[in-house]
């Protein structure tokens, strides 16, 4: 996807191209679900998809009978199911995440002193599958299993910039960028993160931390984004150091992926 190819058109333009099929509404649902800071209602679910009532309600009832979602009876909410613990099982006993990534955020962290993490895109939103600890005091707090928005932070922004030009817009969509001119801003600037191969951000999913990522592929498919997240001031101080383990590790990660 070329920084031509990324331009609106007129029929680009149009929302109902970008709406989702009925497989990805309800794992979108589900994802909702999963993300949440606390159980959700189906009010919430409704609001936050943009889908009818009566259309989550049909998505629920299948995911609570296949108990990827369980539901609280006195609020009527809705979280995460006991399945997820099979899924997690296969996740840690299989996934080549458990040791190859690992050992390159271990280096990168050694390298720059600041919290590593390797993110991939999960629907419309990045996910953090790993993540190595800054030894400082004042560090960024981030969890294997957090997500955030593909429109926020670096790590997301790079692996956004990377996605076939259907998935960009339609999580632009998503989000609620439909204007030509807001689309044709946010075009211009991932391709330039792809122009430079790495993304930079401060404040944009929490105050004061600074993100600086470098998108890791499989042949040429974007697969996730290895990122330093860290305070502002100490990012800054050595950004170009940063900058370098990021690309560095981005490049060596998979081949075993």
């Amino acid at each position: 996807m070329s920084p031509n190819q990324m331009k609106p058109t007129g029929n680009a333009l149009k929302t109902d191209k970008y709406k989702l099929n009925a497989n990805e509404k309800l794992l979108q649902v589900l994802m909702h679900i999963a993300s949440a800071n606390e159980p959700v209602t189906a009010q919430a679910l409704s609001e936050q998809t943009g889908m009818p009532q009566s259309s989550v309600y049909r998505y629920l009832v299948i995911l609570k009978n296949w108990n990827l979602i369980e539901e609280s009876p006195r609020q009527s909410c809705y979280s995460i199911g006991p399945a997820a613990l099979q899924l997690l099982r296969n996740f840690q006993q299989f996934s080549p995440l458990s040791s190859g990534v690992h050992q390159v955020l271990k280096r990168v962290q050694q390298q720059t002193g600041e919290m590593a993490a390797y993110l991939v895109p999960v629907g419309f939103r990045a996910l953090c599958t790993a993540r190595v600890d800054s030894p400082h005091a004042l560090r960024c707090a981030y969890e294997e299993g957090q997500s955030q928005p593909l429109i926020r932070g670096a790590s997301a922004k790079v692996i956004l910039a990377h996605l076939p030009e259907q998935r960009v817009m339609a999580t632009l969509h998503h989000f609620g960028i439909t204007e030509p001119d807001a689309i044709s801003h946010w075009l211009q600037d991932l391709a330039q993160i792809k122009k430079d191969g790495y993304a930079i951000s401060t404040s944009e999913y929490d105050v004061g931390v600074s993100g600086v990522s470098a998108p890791v592929f499989t042949g040429n498919k974007i697969v996730g984004a290895v990122s330093v997240m860290a305070p502002q001031e100490r990012v800054q101080k050595s950004k170009n150091a940063i900058i370098f383990s990021v690309l560095q590790a981005a490049r060596v990660l998979p081949p075993d992926l």
